[in-house]
């Protein structure tokens, strides 16, 4: 009996540490890892593709929500039929903000496609997304 209280309250401070290291992660500046400030000369003046946050770390574009595989599958779609995207926006949705699993997702598509992504972050400031491969 009194190993197995033992045995619960060890279980419960684990669980204690592991949610405290979560929100520990977790920061109100998770966009800028992954991201770097863009000098003016260097901005594109237009993007071949915007797409803005969508909620559950998906993204909205022309009026869909699409999922990461989606948006990849669509920019596929677009250099088969020669029209190929070079250069990807992601702003701010309407109802969601930028995530850092936004970001994430959109680094993985820029990395296996070859394209070069940039976030115009919560604050209005534009990044562009560091692929490291």
């Amino acid at each position: 009996m009194r190993k197995s209280s033992i045995f619960r309250g060890a279980q419960a401070l684990i669980l204690l540490l592991l949610v405290a290291l979560l929100a520990a992660c977790g920061g109100r500046d998770a966009i800028n890892e992954g991201t770097s400030d863009i000098a003016s000369a260097n901005r594109p003046a237009a993007f071949d593709l915007t797409v803005a946050a969508d909620k559950d770390s998906q993204f909205e574009y022309d009026g869909a929500s699409l999922t990461r595989e989606d948006l990849a599958g669509h920019l596929r779609y677009l250099a088969e039929i020669g029209k190929p995207v070079h250069t990807i926006l992601l702003t701010p949705g309407e109802k969601e903000k930028i995530k850092s699993t936004h970001v994430a997702a959109l680094a993985g598509i820029c990395r296996d496609l070859k394209i070069t992504g940039y976030v115009r972050d919560n604050d209005g400031h534009l990044k562009v997304i560091q692929v490291v491969e």
